[in-house]
């Protein structure tokens, strides 16, 4: 989405709690592209912070739960 002035840190936390998983998913990707300086010549700080963001929302939405015991490899 192209803005004329840089979003706050609590409008972009609401629109990312309005998207579902697979447009947050999009959204991270392209931030993650966005703030990668060896792509971009240097990383800017909105992507960054996008980035970072959107990583913390997925958290939110999938926490990491205990490991299933059928999973471990000590059995």
């Amino acid at each position: 989405m192209i803005q004329l002035r840089p979003e706050s840190p609590e409008e972009l936390r609401k629109r990312l709690r309005e998207m579902s998983d697979l447009e947050l998913r999009r959204f991270g990707q392209r931030a993650r592209k966005l703030s990668d300086a060896k792509l971009n010549f240097g990383a800017t700080a909105p992507h960054v912070m996008e980035l970072e963001e959107a990583r913390m929302e997925w958290r939110r939405r999938h926490p990491a739960g205990p490991r299933d015991a059928t999973l471990s490899p000590n059995r």
